[in-house]
């Protein structure tokens, strides 16, 4: 996804992070959520030598070569070949690499989200606990203020 934003993004310096995330987000269905799964991926783009970074702009090294091609707009569904033979087999099978290619992407989005979830999930868990900690120490005192008790705090 990100070398097709970068090939059909007409700048000659390149793009920034977010022309990359706002193109990919128009083109594909991918929640708004994933920018720092993005910036990782063009951090690790750049360091294998696929893309080079100038200012604050990515641009595809000259001496890469790409297969870039268009997802198929239907989702879920890849062309079955139409009596041509050869072109149309290797047609189909470009196709259904690319949309392997775009659900593993995905995927990898989602289990992002997911672990991002779980974590706060776990954070929440925590104040919940602390919370009912402080509820009960809170009752204590409460219940010897009530009794007349003198009550001294550390």
């Amino acid at each position: 996804m990100i070398f097709e934003a970068l090939t059909n993004i007409k700048d000659a310096n390149g793009a920034d992070i977010s022309a990359i995330i706002s193109y990919i987000e128009q083109r594909h269905e991918i929640q708004a959520n994933f920018r720092r799964s993005i910036s990782s991926r063009l951090r690790r783009l750049v360091s294998q030598g696929k893309l080079e970074k100038v200012q604050n702009c990515y641009k595809i090294r000259k001496d890469t070569v790409l297969g870039v091609k268009t997802p198929p707009k239907t989702k879920d569904r890849i062309r079955q070949p139409q009596g041509g033979g050869v072109t149309s087999s290797i047609e189909t099978v470009e196709e259904a690499a690319t949309t392997a290619a775009y659900r593993v992407a995905e995927a990898e989005n989602k289990s992002f989200l997911a672990a991002e979830a779980v974590k706060e999930a776990e954070r929440i868990s925590r104040i919940a606990e602390d919370t009912e900690s402080t509820l009960q120490l809170v009752k204590e005192i409460y219940e010897q203020c009530v009794r007349g008790e003198i009550v001294l705090l550390a």
